[in-house]
């Protein structure tokens, strides 16, 4: 296990992409949150202090405003834990040099994980930096509420991650992981919610769609500025733990199964 950790740290650091995608989940979430926390008057908003500070770290995701941008690029480290190996043929080079494919797969697994989690962290101490410099008085950066917001920030992170990881094994094929990636937590599951959210008092199956896999997640960071948010789309969203165990068992069942079509199907 130790070699196949070694292997694939030094694997992940030998990519270009890698680089890029740091940078640019860095640049991004640094000049984001700084327009944001420039461009916020806290004596005009309507906002809490905690509201404000949060939606600065999430760079609007927190109000539901917009996607958590920079878990989409930290995906995209999880399709590349895969897919460059299938891509570019090395994979059987890894396997040669690491020949215990349990070993190799739980390495992916754990660098992807830990770069995800602190690049999650990273990002919400750059909010953090950003909220404090412009809303000064109003950034709200010790309470339990940001923090709460922040640990669900880098939770989706990490499992978003996993999942760009886990559907990059089972595809095999770096151009079509990359796209579902990109497109299942935001057209393919808002496609979903409305054909489910449309048909009001048909036997609740409205509430399925809280079920969801990444607006369900999304619950875990997301603080809704509305009371009556069960009359605008006819359900109650989960609750912060709920949803973070629907994403995770998801992606669990994701990584199982990648887990196995590695182990048994063809280099």
């Amino acid at each position: 296990m130790t070699a196949a950790l070694r292997y694939e740290w030094r694997r992940l650091w030998s990519i270009r992409s890698t680089y890029w995608l740091i940078g640019s989940t860095l640049a991004f979430q640094f000049f984001m949150s700084l327009i944001i926390a420039a461009s916020v008057d806290a004596g005009d908003s309507d906002f809490s202090e905690g509201q404000l500070t949060s939606s600065v770290v999430s760079v609007g995701a927190s109000i539901g405003s917009l996607p958590l941008f920079s878990a989409y690029i930290i995906a995209m480290l999880g399709v590349f834990s895969f897919g460059h190996e299938y891509r570019h043929g090395m994979i059987r080079a890894t396997l040669t040099a690491v020949p215990n494919r349990g070993a190799v797969f739980t390495a992916k697994v754990l660098t992807t994980g830990i770069l995800a989690a602190v690049l999650g962290i990273v990002c919400a101490l750059l909010g953090l930096l950003n909220a404090t410099m412009f809303l000064g008085d109003d950034a709200d950066t010790g309470s339990s509420f940001v923090w709460k917001v922040i640990l669900g920030l880098v939770v989706y992170t990490v499992l978003f991650g996993l999942f760009g990881l886990a559907v990059s094994e089972i595809l095999r094929n770096q151009t079509g992981a990359l796209a579902l990636v990109l497109l299942f937590p935001s057209v393919i599951e808002g496609a979903l919610h409305l054909l489910l959210v449309i048909p009001e008092g048909e036997d609740g199956i409205n509430k399925v769609a809280k079920f969801l896999p990444f607006d369900a997640g999304g619950q875990m960071f997301a603080r809704p500025l509305f009371a009556d948010i069960d009359d605008i789309f006819g359900y109650v969203p989960l609750e912060p733990a709920e949803g973070g165990l629907v994403l995770g068992i998801f992606t669990l069942v994701l990584l199982a199964l990648a887990s196995t079509l590695f182990v048994k199907r063809d280099a």
